[in-house]
This record gives C-alpha cells, structure tokens and sequence, in this order.
C-alpha cells in the first residue's frame, strides 16, 4: 500500500481515540515515515483505554524518532502483544537499547513478540 506521512497523522488521531481496534497493520509503507512512528506512539501513550493488541510496522521507513517515541509508550503499555518492528535501521543503535530498556522496566507488559 502507499501510505505517506499525512495518513500518518490520520492514524494517530485514531489511535488517540480509538477504543475498539485491536490489530492494525500497516506494513510496506516505507513513506509513512519516522515523524508518522513518533505521533502514533505519542498517540497510544496518551489513550489509555486502548485495546491495540498488534500493532505490525515493518517496511514502514521509521527510525529513530519513532524508535524513542515507542521507548515511552512500552515503559507504561499494558494492550500490545505484538509490535512488529522488522526493518528498523534505528533498532541497532541507541534506539534499540531504549526499546529494551523500556521493555525491563515495566513488569506488567504483555508484549510477546
């Protein structure tokens, strides 16, 4: 699919709100884009009754932007089982190191894969 940056900004006022959608995959999107990453983590961290249980972005040009905008939200996500973050350059860097570091801290994640 061709999803760009503007539909990224669509998706994150959805999951700002969201309530109901509990898988949502957006793979091959290489033009959503690291800005798009960051606001639809920034978008989850904020919406605490949401149900997102998959969340599948690989091919989807974030980096590290994105990466550190996901550090946040796994510190406190109690809904994601599944992130799917295949083909982020950033995951080798100080990005990756953030996302476990996120991951340890919070004892009551669900995230599986």
């Amino acid at each position: 699919t061709g999803l760009g940056p503007a539909a990224g900004a669509g998706l994150a006022a959805l999951l700002r709100s969201s309530r109901s959608l509990e898988k949502l995959y957006l793979v091959i999107n290489n033009q959503l884009g690291d800005a798009a990453g960051a606001a639809m983590a920034d978008a989850l961290r904020e919406n605490a009754e949401t149900r997102l249980r998959e969340l599948h972005l690989a091919g989807t040009g974030m980096g590290p932007t994105a990466a550190s905008g996901f550090a946040v939200l796994l510190r406190s996500n109690r809904s994601l089982e599944t992130l799917d973050f295949r083909g982020f350059a950033a995951l080798g860097g100080p990005a990756g190191v953030g996302l476990a570091e996120a991951l340890r801290e919070n004892a009551e994640t669900k995230l599986r894969k």
